[in-house]
């Protein structure tokens, strides 16, 4: 019996330990940049059923669309869940695990990721899967062979990855109870008011006569968002957000054509759109890649529009429960202000 007693001990503080150090280990990306820890940890950190909305995507949706925004004009509860270089099987998986922690009623996808035919790097798995928490969806998307996920024990046990990484520990490294909620990212947003213009010599959505072929395996997984919204009763909008790096009339009439398909509607803010007063020269962070805080809250404005209007999502401002969406609110604007006065 003592012995039997020793080992349980051993094992207990042997799991102590090894969860320790991978939460010391693993490496924390709260940049303001590209906050992936803050936003996947600080979804989870939510309370349950107060997320109405998930806005899914690559980097232009994770810098291009503001939650807080949202909130502060129509009281719908959003949160952004792009990433960077997110391909639409990565989109998949995002999408459903984020369901299985809130009651969501809306999926925005935008479209960008629908012509990556690339997989992506292995830092932005690890950003993506290391936060993730353990669960069977993980598990799916980690076997998926599309993805060709190498390693995969590792994205179980990331401590098998960074085990050696005492030399680069940070002081955030060390903070291992710290919540994520309130941190570089704003309901998942990342913030940027750099302003650097472009300059559309190509006339990058000009009609060339093309259409874009949107690859077989994009199709399976837009495929399998669809039907995942149908099975839970999520309703599905499709949008592109202004890119001129990563956006064409080929490409967006392909979008179109997959939307008349599936009856999806689909917009698309690279056309002048009606209340939607984008300009190049004051809205982008990075010369057309990116949009900046600026941009991100003119798409935000009008994509709630929609909505309020056509989709009928809830005005939360008078509930009860939503007291940390105007604390987030007001620190979302002493930061722009502050990020404003360093320029």
């Amino acid at each position: 019996m003592k012995k039997f007693i020793r080992v349980i001990v051993f094992l207990i503080i042997g799991s102590i330990l090894f969860q320790v150090a991978t939460l010391i280990l693993v490496p924390k990306w709260i940049g303001q940049i590209d906050p992936a820890t803050p936003r996947f940890k600080g979804y989870y950190e939510e309370e349950p059923g107060t997320i109405d909305v998930l806005a899914v995507g690559a980097s232009d949706v994770g810098r291009g669309y503001s939650p807080i925004t949202v909130w502060n004009e129509y009281g719908i509860t959003s949160y952004n869940l792009g990433t960077s270089n997110q391909t639409m099987s990565l989109a998949y998986y995002i999408i459903k695990d984020a369901i299985e922690y809130q009651n969501i009623e809306m999926v925005v996808l935008d479209m960008d990721a629908a012509f990556v035919t690339k997989n992506a790097p292995e830092g932005e798995y690890r950003k993506l899967f290391d936060n993730m928490k353990y669960s069977k969806t993980k598990l799916e998307a980690l076997q998926d062979p599309n993805l060709k996920i190498e390693d995969k024990l590792s994205y179980l046990f990331p401590l098998l990855r960074f085990h050696s990484r005492w030399s680069k520990l940070e002081p955030k490294d060390l903070k291992i109870t710290q919540k994520y909620t309130k941190s570089t990212s704003y309901k998942g947003m990342a913030m940027s008011n750099s302003v650097k213009p472009y300059i559309d010599k190509k006339h990058y959505m000009k009609d060339k006569g093309e259409i874009e072929e949107i690859s077989k395996e994009n199709r399976k997984y837009i495929k399998k968002i669809v039907d995942l919204c149908k099975e839970k009763n999520i309703k599905l909008l499709w949008v592109e957000i202004p890119s001129a790096s990563s956006w064409s009339a080929a490409r967006s009439k392909a979008t179109k054509k997959l939307a008349k398909e599936y009856q999806i509607e689909f917009i698309d803010m690279n056309y002048p759109l009606e209340g939607f007063d984008f300009d190049w020269k004051t809205d982008t962070a990075d010369n057309g890649n990116h949009l900046n805080v600026a941009g991100a809250e003119k798409v935000s404005k009008y994509i709630g529009n929609v909505l309020k209007q056509k989709y009928g999502l809830k005005d939360h401002r008078k509930e009860q429960g939503y007291n940390n969406w105007y604390e987030e609110a007001k620190r979302y604007e002493e930061n722009k202000k502050q990020m404003e006065s360093k320029k």
